[in-house]
């Protein structure tokens, strides 16, 4: 059976019995055989295509996580392209590309029993476990990081938390490292206050690493399938380590976020902030701002920065980072977006740009009518979803803003996922 083509997600298409068929690890032209469970699926490649190459992973046909393991990376983005132009009836896009695997420099496991303590993922769209010892996406320290620390866990009879009868204690366990690992974050998510062995445990892992820089418990008693309870506690270190990006200094901590690709981040905003062409006469706003990377480091190009931020936690973080590289132009704001910035538009503050990076679902209708009314005139928008950044595009066409920009940063390579950067202007 032929391959007809491939959508987005790295699917195969097929037709099938009149029906069109999607099926992971298939390149459009190549000849395979198919077997049908609950879904098709790959069984047999007959006739590869060029554009295929060896999967490294023997989890790839399984997980899910990635989509594109199985393709050359020069044929990944050139996919990636042709949704971008499509999606936003583009006739080119530049897409900068990063570094395909061992990228990661935050890894998250799933702790069950499995023959025994085991460590793994859930298979894409399921809570079907899938034991997992290594991620060709995840930084190779961190991975062997964890494999220790698996050890260790099995060592001291530590019991995986059982979802079935709730009992058990370990849940998760999530490593951050910085960008040449010299300082790494360990947290293990407990369902209970009391880790046994906690100073043995200590003990092993800093003494094999001395790149573990801080140890966390974090304690998470709901059943669902959020990670990180809203308790911690610091059992080694500060509770952070320290990162670089484009020479400044940033904390990092267990449950703030932060991107996850060093190389991509640099790329991205190096890129986002020369297509915004700043300069010291500037008031601008950096909304949705996480622990202030991009508004620190716009900061030093521009008059003043208003940043703003729902996580407190977060903001904490923020200003220890502004104080960590002598940033005194920059005042943090704690609450939603979009109520606030519609207080920065009753209050008639004088912004010249704003940078904003919501999350995946996008910005607000809200937040999109006070950009208009504090009549902002450039938006630079960083997007992680290009399906949300086009209803939000025609949100602002509504009211004026022209598309001036786009271009694209693979901050996910072997995955679905592209960052996007749009510069948009309010006509005159």
């Amino acid at each position: 059976m032929r391959c007809l083509d491939n959508d987005f997600k790295g699917n195969g298409i097929f037709k099938i019995d009149n029906k069109t068929i999607f099926v992971p690890g298939i390149l459009k032209g190549e000849e395979v055989e198919l077997i049908k469970n609950k879904h098709y699926e790959l069984k047999k490649v007959i006739n590869p295509s060029p554009d295929r190459v060896n999967v490294i992973c023997p989890s790839f046909y399984h997980c899910g996580g990635c989509q594109y393991l199985h393709i050359n990376y020069a044929k990944e983005i050139n996919l990636k392209k042709e949704y971008i132009k499509k999606l936003f009836n583009l006739s080119d896009i530049d897409i900068i590309p990063t570094t395909p695997e061992f990228y990661r420099n935050k890894i998250q496991y799933v702790v069950e029993f499995k023959g025994g303590l085991s460590f793994g993922l859930y298979r894409e769209g399921t809570h079907d476990f899938l034991k997992v010892n290594k991620c060709y996406l995840h930084n190779e320290v961190l991975d062997e990081i964890a494999n220790y620390l698996k050890e260790l866990l099995i060592k001291y009879k530590i019991k995986p938390y059982d979802k079935k009868t709730r009992q058990g204690l370990i849940k998760y366990v999530l490593l951050k490292g910085n960008k040449d690992m010299s300082e790494v974050l360990v947290t293990v998510v407990l369902n209970d206050y009391i880790l046994p062995k906690r100073k043995d445990i200590i003990k092993d892992l800093t003494n094999k690493y001395e790149n573990i820089k801080t140890i966390i418990e974090n304690y998470n008693f709901r059943d669902t399938s959020i990670i990180l309870g809203e308790e911690n506690k610091i059992i080694y270190g500060t509770g952070f380590i320290k990162d670089e990006i484009l020479n400044n200094k940033f904390l990092v901590g267990s449950d703030t976020f932060y991107q996850i690709n060093h190389e991509g981040v640099e790329k991205l905003y190096s890129k986002a902030l020369s297509t915004l062409k700043l300069n010291k006469n500037m008031n601008i706003i950096d909304a949705y701002s996480g622990v202030g990377t991009i508004g620190i480091i716009a900061s030093k190009s521009v008059k003043s920065v208003i940043s703003i931020e729902l996580n407190k936690n977060s903001i904490y973080i923020a200003k220890q980072n502004a104080k960590l590289n002598k940033v005194n132009n920059i005042n943090f704001i704690c609450g939603d977006a979009t109520s606030k910035l519609y207080e920065l538009a009753k209050n008639k503050i004088k912004v010249d740009a704003i940078i904003m990076d919501p999350p995946r679902q996008g910005s607000t209708k809200g937040f999109i009518k006070s950009i208009n009314e504090l009549k902002i005139k450039n938006v630079l928008y960083i997007s992680c979803e290009p399906e949300t950044l086009k209803r939000d595009l025609e949100e602002f066409n509504k009211y004026g803003y022209e598309l001036k920009h786009i271009s694209c940063v693979d901050m996910f390579p072997r995955t679905f996922n592209i960052e996007s950067i749009v510069l948009l202007t309010h006509k005159e």
